[in-house]
């Protein structure tokens, strides 16, 4: 019995691995390959890109969860730079591609939707203390006073992307400062206190 694409697709969740059309369907790797073109080419799947053969079903879900996508890649994927200061309220700023820092002892894919930089696993358990995993897309991003110090580490006020005056300073917590002193340690930055850059950025 031929069974359509709309009918094999309505079966598959929103997101989906290439691989696993190989299990449910008893595919062989090649025919589930011929699948998965002529699928992108009719626009029923969009693959998250650089080969991580991760597929988001467009009929089940017109709007995929990119960030759900990236970790299904890349389970080390963690959302750092402006974005995660966006996300903390800290800036309004939109950067044209979310940079997301992956393990690069793990899985590593490109992908036209983020800026994918690695870093070794020392870097990794250098920020520990500074990770959030609060986000309802699951994505775990740099805390907001962490996210600064480590675009300031990678380049000066402007150079990294912000000026003082996109900071949202009055979003600013006790806790931040203690967080920012922290960060300020691990990515070695002379540490002025947030109170002290607010106050420079009037």
């Amino acid at each position: 019995m031929q069974i359509s694409a709309i009918e094999r697709l309505q079966g598959l969740p929103p997101l989906f691995r290439g691989a696993d059309l190989t299990v449910r369907f008893q595919w062989t790797s090649k025919t589930a390959s011929q699948y998965l073109y002529l699928w992108k080419k009719r626009k029923l799947v969009e693959e998250l890109g650089g080969h991580s053969y991760v597929f988001a079903n467009l009929l089940v879900g017109r709007q995929p969860d990119w960030h759900r996508a990236l970790l299904l890649a890349m389970p080390s994927a963690l959302l750092i730079g402006i974005d995660a200061l966006r996300y903390a309220g800290w800036t309004t700023q939109i950067p044209h591609r979310p940079v997301i820092a992956v393990n690069s002892r793990q899985p590593v894919f490109s992908s036209n939707r983020f800026e994918i930089v690695q870093r070794d696993p020392k870097w990794f358990a250098s920020v520990a203390d500074g990770v959030m995993r609060d986000n309802m897309d699951g994505l775990p991003r740099l805390a907001p006073a962490w996210a600064l110090a480590e675009l300031l580490s990678r380049g000066d006020w402007g150079e990294c992307g912000l000026f003082p005056d996109d900071i949202e300073w009055h979003m600013l917590t006790p806790d931040d400062e203690t967080q920012w002193s922290a960060a300020c340690k691990t990515f070695g930055l002379a540490r002025m206190p947030l109170s002290e850059m607010v106050v420079a950025a009037r």
